[in-house]
């Protein structure tokens, strides 16, 4: 009688095992080595999290905007003597294009999709965003040729604005929001200076020499060393954008001093193409003190020919 109970009480533990490594195996419980769910594709860390639902709720309120926006323009030549010209058919294919890209960027841009690695979560999102504002820059631009400009159009520009100011404060070197006002280096060592022209659109515009970059940080204000806002990036990255005019500035008319603690380094003033030295301290005083003297390297400074030097 014993043996038959001992018998039972072995097969009920075991049947107990058999439960747990089944429940185990549905993914029930993690034993020691297991991957938690922050290791399953397209977990995303909290803070890329936070910024993807903030993004995913703008492209929502976007979304309805454009497709309102598109009923509108149905509604609007729909009333027009039973006929349609190309130009407002141009319109109601832009507008209805422009409303479809918003649903597919929600799609990709979703916490549970699994378009995008976590690792370019940011760089994937922004490419989105640059194809959803293009197809919104074409209906604008349709609708300025058809004299249509309704005020759910200013409605859509204004949300997009928010997306992109939330790419923007989305650090990320191929992130061109980000890069926005900031200074890249190319393979070839050409800085460029990033700049937006409109909603999405961005283009690089190369330096001349080092010394249209300091000249250009001098004066936007931002200090005495550009390399404060180099970020470097991607030869793929700056591809994206096109090129535009070159930015070519000079120290002509300024003070300028050698950027280093070398002891006894002499002012100029460039006039003419050339460097005048300043004879003593009353002369950089008389040309407006030492606040106007502008710190440069050495390079720029010898990239110049020597001038008559300035008495007084």
């Amino acid at each position: 009688m014993k043996s038959i109970i001992r018998s039972i009480f072995i097969a009920a533990l075991l049947a107990g095992s058999m439960v747990f490594l089944a429940f185990s195996d549905l993914g029930g419980g993690l034993g020691a080595g297991e991957s938690s769910s922050k290791d399953a594709p397209g977990y995303v860390s909290s803070p890329a999290a936070g910024q993807r639902n903030q993004i995913f709720e703008i492209g929502t309120e976007l979304e309805r905007q454009a497709t309102a926006l598109a009923q509108e323009s149905f509604d609007h030549f729909r009333g027009w003597n039973g006929a349609i010209s190309d130009e407002e058919q141009a319109i109601l294919f832009k507008s209805e294009a422009f409303a479809a890209s918003c649903r597919l960027f929600l799609k990709l841009t979703e916490s549970r999709s699994d378009y995008f690695r976590t690792d370019y979560l940011r760089t994937n999102l922004f490419s989105s965003f640059t194809f959803l504002a293009s197809s919104f820059n074409d209906l604008e631009q349709e609708m300025k040729r058809g004299n249509v400009m309704p005020y759910a159009l200013s409605d859509c520009r204004r949300i997009l604005g928010r997306l992109e100011r939330e790419f923007k404060a989305w650090p990320d070197a191929d992130n061109l929001a980000y890069l926005d006002q900031k200074y890249v280096k190319a393979s070839d060592a050409t800085v460029y200076l990033i700049e937006k022209r409109s909603i999405g659109v961005y283009v690089k515009r190369p330096f001349k020499s080092l010394e249209s970059v300091f000249r250009y940080n001098y004066d936007r204000n931002r200090g005495k060393n550009p390399w404060d806002h180099l970020v470097e990036t991607s030869e793929e990255t700056l591809s994206k954008m096109k090129t535009e005019v070159m930015i070519d500035l000079t120290f002509e008319g300024k003070m300028v001093i050698e950027q280093s603690n070398r002891r006894n380094r002499g002012v100029y003033l460039i006039q003419n193409g050339k460097k005048r030295p300043l004879a003593n301290p009353d002369v950089v005083a008389r040309l407006g003190g030492w606040s106007r003297v502008f710190e440069v390297p050495r390079e720029v400074i010898e990239g110049y020919e020597n001038g008559d030097p300035i008495e007084r």
